[in-house]
């Protein structure tokens, strides 16, 4: 065997991310993937006999026991749906299991519709923002794909580094400050709303949406959003975990997987527009 036979879950989710891609490529673009594969350790042709991979194709290698899985498997759509813990007083610290992967049962869920801020805490820590069931992002042209946690779409991740309280619940979903929040620069400049100086002198650059533009993202970000967050002291380390599983579509800074990358792109030159 030129490769490899047996995956982790990580692996397993990145080949599949690739076939797909593959599948939609031009053939330059097949021998960058192709290679990417290898790097992994998958050689199809070699290995498995198998000509212009099809995603069929690696499910029955998986299905058949002819790739083996350590840990966990994923599901075919990239979903990885762990049920959160509840309890507003979880205090475990993921900083205590340095290197280990983020545990996703120690993230607990919040409605900003319906739930009081003051369960949020006032600590630092991890968030997920993920779309309610029958919710969409706005079109921008161009799909995204998605991985899911309690069943519900992944759209972005971040860090508190003072108060998940305030950088969460205050800063994303209430009021005037697409300046200061990425996730809400993204979301409204998907709307294609018009953006403004956030500041007295608009030579600074920084920027914002009209009063009434802001409030329409508030309330939308409310009614279709859900939070999952984490109080913990390591949260650089997570988040960088976080991107890594679940490759959150709004995520610019940081995030180098090629699914979701034209997206990204488009995304990005939405944000630039004055």
């Amino acid at each position: 065997m030129k490769g490899k036979n047996t995956f982790t879950k990580s692996e397993i989710y990145d080949l599949r991310n690739l076939i797909k891609l593959r599948v939609k490529a031009d053939r330059n673009q097949q021998k960058s993937i192709r290679n990417k594969m290898r790097n992994i350790g998958f050689y199809g042709k070699d290995d498995f006999d198998i000509i212009d991979l099809q995603p069929s194709d690696f499910e029955n290698l998986i299905t058949s026991g002819q790739i083996k899985i350590i840990g966990e498997d994923l599901s075919n759509d990239f979903n990885s749906e762990v049920k959160p813990i509840q309890s507003k007083n979880n205090n475990s610290d993921l900083s205590k299991t340095p290197g280990k992967e983020v545990d996703i049962n120690k993230f607990i869920e919040f409605k900003p519709l319906s739930d009081n801020e003051d369960d949020i805490p006032n600590k630092a820590g991890n968030y997920i923002v993920c779309l309610n069931n029958n919710s969409k992002l706005p079109d921008i042209g161009i799909r995204c794909e998605t991985s899911k946690i309690n069943n519900l779409e992944v759209i972005y991740t971040g860090i508190a580094s003072k108060s998940l309280r305030t950088r969460d619940y205050k800063q994303h979903f209430n009021g005037n400050n697409a300046g200061r929040s990425t996730l809400r620069k993204s979301i409204g400049s998907m709307f294609k709303y018009k953006q403004v100086p956030r500041d007295k002198d608009p030579n600074t650059g920084k920027t914002k949406f009209s009063d009434d533009d802001e409030e329409k993202l508030s309330k939308w970000m409310k009614e279709n959003l859900t939070l999952f967050f984490f109080k913990n002291d390591n949260s650089a380390s997570n988040e960088n975990t976080l991107i890594d599983k679940f490759n959150p579509p709004l995520n610019l800074d940081k995030n180098k997987n090629l699914v979701n990358q034209t997206f990204r792109k488009e995304l990005s030159r939405l944000r630039n527009i004055k």
